[in-house]
């Protein structure tokens, strides 16, 4: 294992993603994220492509979407959305800054969806703040924008029906 992984590190591998708990000569046990626990055989674990997500400063890129109606100003909504993300700048209970100082929050536009405007809030996040990071700063956007008047679109089609067919009522 060469000091590729110890414990306390966040991993993902398989599709879990997990804070390991214990590393022995043959296996490798994690707690997932939603409590259970996992052992992964050190051959297979090794074997695969796993994500050491502690190692790069215990920071991980996080993407959030944000969709906003056609006709926004995006100026406008990208200062919303940072001012609504402003709190969320703060120091964990061991002093660490939860949003990586060096990198920031941007909100750029990704591109134009179907029915709305696509922006991205990029930020590097704590991992192990990660779930509860994304969940209150989803909820903050999303009352900014609605106390904004700011539109959140959702998928809707129009249909244009070019001639209506005659009714014979016989």
């Amino acid at each position: 294992m060469s000091g590729r992984l110890r414990v306390g590190d966040y991993i993902e591998c398989d599709g879990i993603r997990g804070k390991v708990d214990n590393i022995t000569y043959q296996s490798t046990q994690i707690e997932a994220v939603d409590g259970s626990i996992m052992a992964f055989p050190n051959s297979s674990l090794f074997a695969k492509n796993f994500k050491n997500l502690t190692r790069n400063n215990s920071y991980e890129f996080l993407g959030l979407p944000v969709g906003v109606a056609y006709g926004t100003d995006v100026e406008h909504a990208r200062k919303v959305i940072l001012n609504a993300l402003a709190p969320l700048r703060k120091s964990d209970k061991f002093g660490r800054q939860v949003v990586e100082e060096k990198y920031g929050i941007q909100v750029v536009l990704n591109g134009f969806g179907d029915s709305s405007v696509d922006l991205v809030v990029k930020q590097y996040v704590l991992v192990d703040q990660r779930t509860g990071y994304i969940a209150a700063a989803n909820e903050r956007i999303y009352n900014a924008l609605n106390a904004s008047g700011i539109e959140i679109p959702f998928p809707q089609r129009d249909l244009n029906i070019r001639q209506m067919p005659s009714s014979d009522a016989n």
